[in-house]
């Protein structure tokens, strides 16, 4: 069975239903703790997410605290490698713990991002597990972000995204 790790970044207040920012930096080294609650210094690099958001970006749920008996409180609206790390986008949905969870964002108690990721490849620099390919799995709401250098946006009214759908129709109707 694939072991799933979390990492945290950090998200601040706003106001809306869409929660956006720098979920993972790359290049960062954070010093992060293993199923046993061993420590170690861990890197995440440009690309490592590339796969899972062309396979499945669209599937990444985001939860309360990566508690998995619950349902989801939101789905990705969009993912992103940037040069510094890997953006997100995520609808809340109007439901009670969606609210509560934002309620929380806005009030400075829920004050980060985490990340729950199976690692696919990796190597060893050093002291520092650098990974180069994860399957992300979800991400949440949580109190503490693992990279300090991690800077969510907020929350805004609506997604800046647009649907595929609507892509393909407006690059045909200006070709």
């Amino acid at each position: 069975m694939t072991q799933i790790l979390y990492r945290t970044a950090e998200l601040t207040p706003g106001d809306g239903r869409t929660v956006y920012g720098l979920a993972v930096p790359f290049g960062q080294v954070a010093t992060v703790s293993d199923a046993g609650g061993r420590p170690y210094r861990e890197m995440f690099e440009r690309g490592s997410f590339r796969r899972t958001i062309a396979e499945r970006g669209n599937k990444v749920r985001l939860l309360i605290g990566h508690d998995h008996r619950r349902l989801p409180i939101g789905k990705a609206t969009a993912l992103e490698e940037r040069a510094d790390g890997l953006y997100c986008e995520f609808y809340v949905s109007r439901t009670s713990a969606g609210d509560d969870a934002l309620i929380a964002v806005r009030d400075g108690l829920a004050g980060g991002f985490s990340v729950g990721f199976a690692g696919i490849r990796e190597h060893w620099d050093g002291d520092v597990l650098v990974r180069t390919e994860v399957a992300l799995r979800e991400v949440s709401v949580t109190e503490f972000p693992a990279y300090s250098g991690a800077a969510i946006s907020g929350v805004r009214h609506n997604s800046t995204t647009i649907s595929r759908q609507f892509a393909e129709l407006w690059l045909l109707a200006h070709q």
